[in-house]
């Protein structure tokens, strides 16, 4: 099934304020991680990848955009999302918050929701004004996260609206709070 997506406009929505739970710290993730990197992949179901693979991955990401919210007690990699180019060729101006996870012994922290800013602040600096994620129907907390933060479900399938429609339910709104972004939208140009 194909994944949702959601944009954000942020030509017309606010940048959210980047703030990070006591405790812990943001920053970027070196190459030389990859191993601590990986294990935070595979504690959220994902899988780990080859450093060739990271080296390619990195022609994608904006420079100083793979993010990394670290425990600071125990140096432990407790969320991560990166700031890339686009993924859809057709729309060059949309930049794209990827890869957002974290771990799950320390979910509740709001951690993927400072990472995801991070992230988002990144592609606003980078000339992007508009920005697009992907994201699964079952992952509530995230979906819920990016509806605070003012992302807008993108109705770019025939089968999204159904599928909104039932998110809707589960988060006890109206479909129409959602402000759905019919197929065929417009989205702001990147900056220099």
């Amino acid at each position: 099934m194909p994944q949702l997506k959601m944009i954000f406009n942020a030509e017309t929505t606010p940048m959210p304020e980047l703030t990070v739970t006591e405790g812990f710290r943001l920053r970027t993730i070196a190459d030389s991680e990859l191993a601590l990197y990986n294990e935070l992949r595979v504690s959220v179901g994902f899988p780990a990848w080859e450093p060739d693979y990271l080296q390619k991955f990195r022609g994608k990401v904006l420079p100083d955009a793979m993010f990394l919210i670290e425990e600071i007690s125990t140096g432990r990699f407790a969320a991560s999302a990166t700031a890339e180019t686009t993924d859809m060729p057709e729309y060059a101006s949309v930049g794209v918050l990827g890869w957002v996870m974290t771990h799950p012994d320390l979910r509740g922290h709001h951690l993927g929701r400072s990472v995801s800013v991070a992230a988002m602040h990144r592609l606003y600096e980078g000339g992007y004004r508009a920005f697009s994620l992907l994201t699964d129907d079952f992952r509530l907390a995230a979906v819920k996260t990016y509806l605070e933060l003012g992302w807008k479900p993108w109705l770019y399938l025939d089968d999204m609206e159904g599928r909104w429609r039932a998110l809707a339910v589960k988060f006890n709104r109206s479909f129409d709070s959602l402000g759905c972004l019919p197929l065929q939208t417009s989205f702001p140009d990147k900056k220099s």
